[in-house]
């Protein structure tokens, strides 16, 4: 549906008539950015869930096609984030997608999909936003849709409470996977070698051989001056001993090298 630019003051008079308003191009770029930022948090939660044994090595290939899943969701989230009229970052801040030509009616599917496949030319899509007096974007215009104030919207405080809830739970998946993805790579897998074969650690090795509150530091570079760092506690809390093990990474072979491993009593480690 094509837009015709001398029908808009005259649906603007309805709009006021309505008393509807019009998303302002800030709400409507604070709503992208939203957007962006609830893309790279699905991407990111989808690509930690998933993950391969040894990703850390993965990350330095040349293999565009390791990549693909993270930039492929990021994509795919923005593509359909409107697909109920409006996206989480519009939801958020109480905004709907109409169709220029009936401001009570939302438009199909397929428009709200092809509305967003102009995403992808943000800089030109960002330049027409800015200077279009209803705050449209290129795709707006083409398809006939229009951003509004939306008057069955959530109160303000409930709609905060959405956006920490929503917040708290990526926060909750990450704390959730954040062992089993320090678990899977390369400089964890070797620096607990480096542990497990280590002459002072043996005997509390055996009476308690799990590896606890393991963490990573790592720098990707290859034969980089700061080495990266896996720290890890063996033994119980009072009497076990805090375990860093500096390692650089080597690219031929691909792999981790150890340095270090340094141990002190859980007693002697800093805060």
């Amino acid at each position: 549906m094509s837009f015709d630019p001398k029908k808009e003051p005259e649906n603007h008079e309805s709009i006021a008539d309505r008393r509807l308003q019009i998303s302002s191009t800030g709400k409507r770029l604070f709503a992208l950015l939203l957007d962006f930022i609830f893309a790279l948090l699905i991407a990111n939660t989808f690509v930690q869930v998933f993950r391969k044994e040894h990703w850390d090595l993965v990350m330095q290939s040349s293999d565009l096609s390791d990549l693909l899943p993270f930039y492929g969701s990021i994509v795919l989230v923005l593509l359909f984030k409107d697909i109920f009229g409006r996206s989480p970052g519009k939801l958020l801040l109480g905004m709907t997608v109409r169709n220029i030509g009936n401001f009570s009616e939302r438009p199909p599917l397929v428009v709200l999909l092809k509305r967003n496949l102009l995403l992808l030319l943000f800089p030109v899509e960002g330049v027409v936003l800015l200077r279009d007096d209803y705050a449209r974007r290129l795709a707006d215009k083409w398809w006939g849709t229009i951003v509004l104030d939306d008057q069955k919207a959530l109160r303000v405080i409930l709609r905060i409470l959405l956006g920490n809830i929503i917040l708290f739970g990526f926060f909750s998946v990450a704390i959730l996977f954040q062992r089993s993805s320090i678990e899977k790579t390369a400089a964890f897998q070797t620096a607990e070698k480096a542990i497990r074969s280590h002459p002072t650690l043996q005997l509390l090795l055996e009476q308690a051989p799990e590896i606890e509150e393991p963490e990573m530091h790592l720098d990707l570079r290859e034969n980089t001056e700061k080495p990266s760092l896996v720290r890890a506690r063996v033994g119980d809390e009072k009497s076990g001993k805090q375990v860093t093990v500096s390692l650089i990474f080597r690219n031929n072979p691909r792999g981790w090298e150890v340095l270090e491993v340094e141990v002190k009593p859980i007693g002697e480690v800093d805060d």
